[in-house]
């Protein structure tokens, strides 16, 4: 053994040359396909885990282009690579609504959830795909908001998806999506309802009402909905009260003695769109917290009409 030759240090260079190449490779492709997120837009998010949820999603739906249904075996045998912190899973549907995939609730393979409602009378799937299908440029990364109830719980909570569609190796169309439980709420989840809404109401005028106002639609949203008034205040789709009285909302004070729904108005008159803070006081005595008011003023019939919704405001960073 002491005389069998030693390989010469061009051949040695040259093998851990050869293997630096492969490793280079194979990370350029694993960062293709499984770490960089084909999403260019994740500054309009306020909250980490969001940004997180969307880039993951995102790369759920570039593997499945790539793979197929072969990307679901990674989805399954490598759970934790595909969830926020265990928090999350994966879905796959596709465009007819029967499940090809599921992470939290793996029975529902082969279902086709199409007409599945939550207690509010919404179907999330139906939802989903008409998000995809036809609101893809106010609503890009596909959110839905619906009642859910996590595996391994017994009570419901409002869940968060976003949904990316995508066509696999043999032409089948497909959505694969994601979602948080009790979600931190972002201006951007409301800012899709309102833009929507306004988009509805000037497609159908006034008969687009009732949808925006029906607590199954997708304009109702963690408690909250679309409300509707005219130049002069009145409600048409009041923002609290689900009864036939027109309330003037440009009455309402804040905490602060600001009339906010007021000052929307006077946005709105040089503005196509516009956002106010307000300070909310839940009940007497408590402390005062931000909320925002985002509005759009269109056009129906000849009648100008502000379309807007109240939603909770960031958190500060230390709190997210």
């Amino acid at each position: 053994m002491e005389n069998a030759k030693k390989p010469s240090k061009k051949l040695v260079a040259t093998g851990i040359g050869l293997a630096v190449i492969i490793v280079i490779l194979a990370a350029v492709q694993f960062f293709r396909i499984g770490k960089r997120s084909p999403v260019s837009d994740l500054h309009r998010y306020d909250y980490r885990d969001t940004r997180q949820l969307v880039a993951l999603t995102a790369r759920a739906a570039a593997l499945i282009k790539d793979k197929g249904e072969h990307a679901f075996e990674s989805f399954r045998k490598n759970p934790g690579s595909w969830s926020l912190d265990g928090n999350s899973y994966l879905y796959v549907y596709d465009m007819e609504g029967v499940n090809l995939f599921h992470g939290g609730y793996p029975e529902l393979k082969g279902q086709n959830l199409i007409e599945l409602t939550d207690l509010d009378g919404k179907k999330p799937v139906n939802i989903i795909i008409d998000q995809l299908e036809n609101h893809g440029a106010d609503n890009p990364h596909g959110w839905s908001h619906y009642l859910w109830v996590p595996p391994g719980a017994i009570n419901l909570v409002w869940k968060s998806s976003c949904n990316f569609k995508a066509t696999m190796p043999d032409g089948r169309e497909v959505f694969v999506g994601s979602g948080i439980d009790s979600p931190l709420q972002e201006k951007e989840f409301y800012r899709i309802i309102v833009d929507e809404a306004v988009e509805l109401l000037r497609r159908e005028g006034p008969t687009g009402l009732e949808e925006i106002k029906s607590p199954d639609s997708h304009f109702s949203i963690h408690d909250r909905g679309v409300f509707v008034i005219k130049r002069d205040g009145t409600a048409i789709i009041d923002p609290g009260l689900n009864l036939d009285l027109p309330r003037n909302l440009f009455e309402y004070q804040d905490s602060s003695g600001r009339r906010p729904v007021m000052e929307l108005s006077k946005q709105l008159l040089t503005n196509e769109n516009g956002w106010v803070i307000m300070l909310h006081r839940g009940r007497k005595g408590s402390k005062p917290i931000k909320k925002g008011i985002y509005g759009r003023r269109v056009n129906i019939d000849g009648e100008d009409l502000i379309v807007g919704v109240i939603c909770p405001m960031p958190h500060p960073a230390w709190m997210r």
